[in-house]
């Protein structure tokens, strides 16, 4: 017998960052037969200082599929969830229950241990104490396979709750379709699903507002179930299922071809395996168990989260794809060509701000990554920066008074202050996070362009910086290609940080359209909410050093290395100047303070790595490792702040090592402080690249000399090419600075500009 019915949306399936927890912090030798997948704690982050914390996902590498358990809703920190509401499968919430059959997410809800709880990448465990059934989950790229073992004499339900069409046959096979939405909601996915459950249920029906419809057609529903009755002996019951996004039958083939008669062990041995050969691409010797567990928890969230959202992972976690698997960097860049080829816009996932597609294609491009149509990325590429607009959180669009102010004028325009408002900062209530505490300046006049978000505001200085940045990168292709007056064209736009550069301050600053600076700019709190009259979630001590292409043009500007150097440690050092609580409630996003560097927000990451630029590398030996040590750990509490696509996780992995991709679109690296004896990358064709750092320990962070492949190193930085073409970088580590290595004026990375000062 065949019966269809919808039923609504209960959870809604989101890209998710990942996180773990309970790992001693004692140095201890390798585990005996411990791999990179042991290693990986799924809860790390899941508290979080900040916003939603991390869940502990599984998916196989490169996979369409990921599941996590549905906590108790409203509680943002996972870790701290006292029940599990279903595993959300993209269209549908699956969950189960004993007893007569009960409709309603609080009522089949379970208690849980996280004692009882197992999270590895290629399989999750939990004892739901309300049924006490033991239940697991493994999978594959497009299918997984769920195993519930039911005590003796209690009659159980699998219950189904979402917005899927759903067909059952034979009270054992289900297919259907339901919608799957992004993080942030918006046009739905269609998946298409067919399950099949390892023994025949003794009944099955639908529900609509926790009423149960029996067998019948019900359209509008609230979810499904399949029943078994009791039995005398302890059962187990394996769920299958696989997914497509084409249709019932393709998901069927793919389930078919993926598990089959697989057993449940099979299936969780392979995918280990996978994670094994995923994670052993970095091999690594020494350090402490505590930060062995940190390294491939981190690389393991770097490679397992979809990247789709450029705003944060073009700073590492694309750089790190292009070392060690660039086929998925081409996979991704053709992606981007083809929504260029159908929408007539070059994605950057409406997020944020900024034209990062291009710094991400630009980087792979000069890593000689070229597996996609480079004149068709071009095209799109220009038309983003030419035609698009530059307004936060759209894409597209069309050139408003803003972006032509940025053309002409070369920054991007800040709102004038009203002459008639109160210039003293008052405390009061977010109106729309009420819970927060913000210090609210109302100096600005009303926005008068209607595209602008009221919520997320212009962003003058940080729009003016990273669009100049992403100038820069489309006019090193645009050389590369021949088009001579393009180049001059975006050459010309990536100077145009110097246009914000405010002399007074030694700051970053905004202007009005008329070039007037905005006055009075406090440059800690201006801005309002998340500084986001003028910055975007940061403030101008933090967006000042966003000139990734030309390091060497912002010593000049600030006259002297000296000055630049003595700024960068105020930075490290300059407190709030007023409660946490109140600093912090208006700037959420920056957690993990030092001073005003904040390790829990993204554009943030590659300032350590400019004292490599004036002539004070051990600086920033000192500072990766202090960043390391506070701000990341093998606990729920083990980050500082979002994941954002894997940004956060990619920035530990890079740094561990020993380096980091400080301006993606020049294939350089610059050098900081590895924290194991030696670091071993696969990178492709049988080639190794390994970084051995001699000596090196928690207090030995500093270098006293190198050596690339067996020839004296003395620059902080190492070329792309030096890596991909496999050698070995040695690195003589002490517990004191040599500040003769890598100082001298022309030690640094290259820059836009030559030096102007000394």
């Amino acid at each position: 017998m065949k019966i269809k019915y919808t039923f609504l949306a209960f959870f809604m399936l989101g890209s998710t960052a990942f996180a773990q927890h309970k790992v001693s912090h004692k140095t201890a030798a390798v585990t005996a037969g411990k791999t990179p997948a042991d290693y990986v704690d799924l809860y790390i982050g899941s508290i979080n200082p900040k916003t939603r914390s991390t869940a502990p996902v599984i998916k196989a590498p490169g996979g369409n599929m990921n599941i996590f358990p549905n906590f108790t809703p409203d509680m943002e920190d996972f870790y701290l969830a006292d029940k599990i509401y279903g595993f959300p499968l993209g269209f549908g919430n699956l969950m189960i229950s004993k007893g007569d059959f009960k409709a309603g997410a609080h009522e089949n809800a379970s208690a849980f241990d996280h004692d009882l709880e197992p999270a590895k990448p290629y399989y999750y465990q939990v004892l739901l104490e309300d049924p006490n059934i033991n239940t697991e989950y493994t999978m594959t790229d497009n299918a997984a396979i769920f195993r519930f073992t039911i005590p003796a004499n209690q009659a159980t339900n699998l219950l189904l709750s979402g917005n899927a069409a759903v067909e059952v046959m034979d009270n054992k096979i289900l297919q259907g379709s339901g919608a799957s939405f992004g993080r942030r909601g918006g046009t739905a996915d269609k998946r298409y699903f067919y399950a099949e459950v390892s023994k025949a249920a003794s009944t099955h029906g639908d529900w609509k507002d926790d009423a149960t419809a029996g067998n019948g057609r019900n359209r509008g529903g609230a979810g499904n179930y399949l029943h078994w009755a009791a039995s005398p002996q302890p059962q187990t019951i394996e769920f299958k299922v696989g997914i497509s996004n084409i249709s019932e039958q393709d998901a069927k083939a793919s389930l078919d071809k993926e598990i089959g008669t697989s057993t449940f062990e099979q299936v969780k041995a392979k995918l280990k395996d996978r994670w094994n050969a995923e994670l052993g691409l970095i091999k690594i010797k020494g350090g402490t168990e505590r930060q062995r567990g940190i390294f491939y928890s981190t690389l393991y969230r770097t490679r397992a989260l979809r990247m789709g959202n450029v705003w944060d992972t073009y700073r590492s976690a694309y750089a790190l794809q292009d070392l060690i698997e660039p086929k998925e960097t081409e996979k991704a860049i053709n992606g981007f060509v083809d929504a260029y080829e159908k929408t007539g816009w070059l994605t950057n996932s409406g997020a944020m701000i900024g034209n990062h597609s291009t710094s991400v294609i630009v980087d792979a491009y000069f890593k000689g990554i070229r597996g996609f149509d480079v004149q068709k990325a071009y095209e799109g590429m220009r038309k983003n920066h030419t035609e698009g607009t530059m307004i936060p959180w759209k894409d597209g669009g069309h050139i408003t008074e803003l972006e032509q102010c940025y053309f002409d004028k070369g920054f991007y325009p800040a709102l004038p202050v009203d002459p008639n408002a109160n210039p003293k900062p008052t405390l009061d209530l977010h109106d729309r996070l009420p819970y927060q505490v913000r210090w609210t300046p109302t100096l600005e006049v009303k926005e008068w362009v209607p595209e602008v978000d009221g919520w997320h505001r212009r962003q003058s200085v940080s729009v003016t910086l990273e669009h100049c940045y992403d100038d820069w990168c489309l006019a090193q292709i645009a050389k590369a290609l021949g088009k001579d007056d393009d180049y001059k064209l975006f050459m010309k736009r990536a100077h145009n940080y110097q246009n914000l550069y405010k002399p007074a301050i030694g700051l970053m600053a905004p202007k009005t359209a008329d070039g007037n600076w905005v006055e009075p700019f406090d440059p800690k709190y201006s801005g309002g909410f998340a500084g986001e009259g003028y910055f975007a979630e940061c403030n101008s001590w933090v967006y000042t050093w966003s000139v990734q292409h030309d390091i060497q043009g912002l010593i000049n500007l600030m006259g002297s290395r000296k000055n630049f150097t003595d700024k960068l440690d105020e930075l490290f050092t300059t407190g709030h100047s007023m409660d946490k609580l109140t600093f912090l409630g208006q700037f959420p996003d920056m957690t993990g303070l030092v001073g005003m560097y904040p390790q829990g927000n993204e554009p943030a990451y590659h300032i350590p790595y400019l004292y490599n630029y004036a002539g004070q590398p051990w600086k920033t030996q000192a500072k990766v490792r202090m960043l390391m040590d506070l701000w990341y750990d093998i606990t729920p509490q083990g980050l500082a702040g979002d994941e954002d696509g894997g940004a956060t996780s990619s920035w530990y992995v890079f740094n561990a090592m020993g380096f980091y991709p400080q301006c993606p679109g020049r294939p350089v690296f610059d050098i900081g402080s590895p924290i194991f004896d030696e670091t071993t990358i696969n990178v492709g064709g049988g080639k190794t690249f390994v970084v051995e750092a001699k000596g090196v320990s928690a207090q030995n962070k500093y270098i006293q000399s190198a050596t690339l492949n067996g020839v004296a190193l003395n620059k902080p930085w190492m070329n792309n090419s030096d890596v991909v073409k496999g050698g070995r970088l040695v690195l003589v580590m002490g517990s004191r600075p040599n500040k003769s290595w890598g100082s001298a004026p022309g030690d640094a990375a290259p820059s836009i500009s030559e030096a102007t000062v000394n």
